[in-house]
């Protein structure tokens, strides 16, 4: 996988969310206390950095070279720089969500693999860098008789929502799965309502196969499993609530010992 040398953001999110504030223009202010003229910036709703964030720019810091702008690359034994290495990222698994209204979006969960200036491997988690917050403000209609005009006046924040940037189709599918860590990358349908994923693989383990499936089949044949033999569901049940894909607890999840077993212990058994 081709390594990136020049400064990449994995991260764009936070960019995304961060522009929401440029609109969050507070007005009234006294300019006694603020000093303002005409010729400073606006005054804004400040928005805080979150944990994740703070993180990762502290990661940036740590791979980039200030004075080039290129990852630090990897060094040999004699402590020279290995040509043509940088940062990597790969993707480890792949959901395709299915949201209230029917839509269907991708996002992804992933590392990048850099070094630092000694060049010793460094790497950082990339969690779903394809949905970002945006947040929502109040304004007031307001007149304003220095201007004679009315104005949007700012109150406050008024909420928040998800935003999905990638759509599920096979073209942006391909261009994830492109990327993957290695052909073990989970695959699994999630749907919004429920919070419940369900992991697609093909009952012969081929990769191609589950990658054919998660990209061609519907969203609820995926989702009960119905491509997965009857005998098979069960065990596939319980390598997803161990692997933390899906809640719940294995021992639920057995086989009965008889087809004498109820319809309600059969249902309970079933991959979805």
């Amino acid at each position: 996988m081709k390594p990136f040398i020049k400064a990449h953001d994995f991260y764009p999110v936070f960019k995304l969310e961060e522009e929401c504030f440029s609109r969050a223009v507070i007005k009234d202010v006294d300019q006694k206390i603020t000093n303002k003229t005409k010729d400073q910036e606006p005054l804004l709703y400040p928005r805080q950095k979150t944990t994740d964030q703070i993180a990762y720019e502290t990661f940036l810091e740590e791979v980039i070279n200030p004075k080039t702008g290129e990852f630090y690359p990897e060094k040999d034994s004699d402590n020279r720089a290995i040509k043509n290495t940088g940062a990597t990222y790969v993707i480890n698994s792949i959901y395709r969500l299915r949201r209230a209204d029917g839509s269907e979006f991708l996002y992804t969960k992933g590392r990048v693999y850099a070094y630092n200036s000694l060049g010793d491997p460094v790497n950082h988690s990339i969690s779903i860098p394809e949905v970002w917050t945006r947040t929502k403000f109040d304004f007031k209609t307001q007149f304003d008789s220095r201007t004679n005009q009315l104005e949007k006046v700012f109150q406050g924040v008024s909420g928040n929502e998800p935003v999905y940037t990638m759509p599920f189709n096979s073209e942006n599918l391909k261009k994830l799965y492109d990327i993957r860590q290695n052909d073990l990358v989970t695959l699994a349908v999630k749907d919004e309502a429920t919070g419940k994923a369900v992991q697609v693989r093909d009952v012969t383990t081929n990769p191609n196969k589950s990658y054919e499936l998660f990209r061609d089949q519907a969203f609820d044949y995926l989702f009960a499993g119905n491509y997965i033999p009857a005998e098979n569901k069960a065990e596939a049940r319980m390598e997803a609530v161990s692997q933390g894909l899906i809640g719940g607890n294995i021992a639920d999840y057995n086989q009965p010992s008889s087809s004498s077993k109820s319809s309600a212990t059969t249902a309970r058994n079933t991959y979805q």
